[in-house]
């Protein structure tokens, strides 16, 4: 069974994910942080992604893998561990929408998925296209929001731990500047589809969205 999570950047679609991994004892497949992976390796190799020759010589040696364990997920770029203050910089969220928009690039992440999901029983499968694009058939689909402010106040605490100083309005730019991106990319973009649930993380706990998806998950597999 795929359970495909979708919704805006900052809305709690990794932390909704990874608990909701914990609680069913599934995998989970971060796709952003996959993305993220992917668009540090060509920052830190200075890749330039128009040349699409360069580029997929690159993707065809890149190897990555996942692995969920006690409620977090790791990525691992040719073997070496990710560390999330890397993925989640400043430099890596502005770049990653220009690599996220390339066919070969999406391609090479749908192939990641595809992999993962072939070999789970169950799996929770995370991003902005999965119940749209990757996974159409998926037998549960969640699109995860929230308001603005609330995301770009998540965004910013994350840059406060990394040692960034951005003022909220530069961040509620930069999550508005990323919606438009993903809404409105000629590829996947980012849509909320008509089976999807909607679950608004405005202003709920963790605790109160699992309970919710758990039976609305519990719901659906009765209707079956």
């Amino acid at each position: 069974m795929v359970i495909a999570i979708d919704g805006t950047s900052s809305s709690g679609k990794s932390t909704v994910s990874r608990a909701l991994g914990s609680h069913l004892k599934c995998k989970v497949i971060g796709t952003g942080s996959i993305y993220r992976a992917v668009a540090s390796k060509m920052l830190y190799l200075n890749v330039d992604i128009k040349n699409l020759e360069h580029l997929k010589q690159v993707l065809d040696t890149t190897n990555i893998k996942t692995e969920f364990k006690d409620g977090k997920t790791k990525i691992y770029v040719d073997g070496v561990l990710q560390e999330s203050k890397v993925l989640n910089s400043h430099e890596v969220s502005v770049f990653v929408p220009k690599v996220a928009i390339l066919p070969i690039v999406r391609a090479f992440v749908k192939s990641i998925q595809y992999n993962e999901a072939n070999n789970s029983d169950v799996i929770i499968v995370e991003g902005r296209d999965i119940g749209s694009v990757v996974f159409p058939n998926a037998e549960i689909k969640l699109y995860i929001d929230a308001d603005l402010k609330t995301r770009a106040s998540r965004r910013l605490e994350d840059y406060k731990r990394q040692g960034k100083n951005y003022t909220l309005e530069q961040v509620m730019q930069e999550l508005d500047e990323r919606d438009n991106q993903d809404r409105n990319r000629a590829i996947s973009p980012l849509i909320m589809t008509s089976d999807a649930i909607i679950i608004d993380t405005s202003n709920q706990d963790v605790i109160t969205i699992i309970k919710k998806i758990d039976a609305i998950i519990k719901e659906k597999l009765s209707n079956k």
